[in-house]
């Protein structure tokens, strides 16, 4: 990128740092308004520069349920990243932990796709707390433009949910890319092998939390609103609900757990009301995942178990799951917030539908 008056110029294409700041103030209409699959074609075509290019591979992050909470408020230095408090997963995710972390996957992606515009990202997380729905605000500092190192998995990031080949074991050197990933000190990576003892006590966990969740009116209905929110206004009655939660169980006993060769727990160190842990444990997982596509790798959420685990002691009580998730180890004061599996599979996975840049962008 060159800088020369206030213009800027990346993939040939003329961008005038100040359009960011005028689609801040207004100019929405001007922003791309078709859904679906369309915002990964818009990245794939590099459509778009600047402080809009950046936004534009942030919604193509992970989160929970595909809830996308997340919002963008466009400057001519900076991004914020805002939370979307309505698209929440109820009592599915008490804590908002799971919430903090798809805006932390966000906010990963934007700090991927900065240094091709010739930025680099300044993160401030809460820089105002968390009362008026900051997540964070990216300030841009210019710099030679170049390709981050995850850049391209960008595109190529979606949650497989098919069968994994449980005989091919991962490398140890792609197991050691993934624990290269955790950079905080207060939030590490825990990888388990399927077929060892901690997996199996793992997959044993897993089925019974989905089976806990489909019990539970609470959770189920936090688990329904994460769907309704992912399928954009799509009507879904009790009749498909039903439909869609046998579903979920079966694949869950056979295809889920069943197939996979190795398990992931991203544990935190801290209070469970601080939302910069859960923002930092997203950016986490959205590198593992973007580590792990690059390295021909397929990888799913597992957070059954320890969304029950929340729901159990809510009020200070204890929980029929959490002194069984320990898993023969000794945590001493680290505990797990997020759990996965990774492995190779058949083939690619579809990408799930994105709310459009003009849902998400606000002045």
């Amino acid at each position: 990128m060159v800088v020369a008056g206030g213009v800027a110029m990346a993939a040939g294409v003329r961008f005038s740092r100040d359009a960011a700041a005028e689609i801040g103030a207004g100019s929405i209409a001007a922003l791309p308004s078709e859904g679906g699959v369309a915002p990964w074609d818009y990245w794939q075509s590099n459509a778009g520069a600047g402080a809009l290019r950046v936004a534009s591979g942030a919604i193509l992050a992970a989160s929970p349920y595909n809830t996308q909470p997340w919002l963008f408020r466009l400057g001519s230095n900076e991004i914020q990243v805002i939370a979307d408090e309505k698209r929440n997963l109820g009592g599915l995710d008490l804590f908002r932990r799971e919430f903090y972390m798809g805006l932390g996957c966000a906010i990963e992606n934007a700090c991927v796709a900065a240094p091709s515009q010739g930025f680099n990202a300044k993160v401030s997380l809460l820089p105002d707390g968390a009362a008026d729905g900051v997540a964070a605000t990216l300030a841009f500092e210019l710099t030679p433009a170049s390709a981050h190192p995850h850049q391209d998995a960008i595109a190529r990031r979606h949650t497989h949910r098919g069968p994994y080949q449980r005989d091919r074991q991962i490398e140890t050197s792609i197991l050691n890319a993934f624990n290269r990933q955790a950079t905080s000190p207060d939030v590490k990576l825990l990888l388990i092998n399927a077929r060892d003892d901690a997996g199996k006590a793992f997959s044993d966990l897993t089925l019974e939390g989905t089976r806990r969740i489909l019990d539970v009116e609470s959770l189920r209905e936090g688990r329904h609103a994460g769907i309704r929110a992912s399928a954009s206004g799509t009507n879904i009655d009790e009749a498909a609900f039903q439909k869609i939660d046998k579903s979920w169980l079966e694949l869950t006993q056979a295809v889920t757990c069943a197939t996979a060769p190795s398990f992931g727990l991203i544990m935190v160190r801290g209070s469970r009301a601080d939302h910069r842990l859960h923002i930092e444990a997203g950016r986490l997982w959205q590198r593992i995942h973007l580590e792990g596509v690059q390295r021909g790798l397929a990888l799913q959420p597992m957070n059954h178990s320890i969304e029950v685990i929340d729901f159990e002691t809510q009020g200070g009580g204890n929980s029929s799951i959490a002194a069984r998730m320990n898993l023969g180890g000794v945590w001493n004061g680290w505990e797990p917030i997020f759990g996965f599996r990774v492995g190779y599979a058949d083939g690619p996975a579809p990408a799930s539908g994105r709310r459009p840049l003009s849902a998400v962008v606000i002045s």
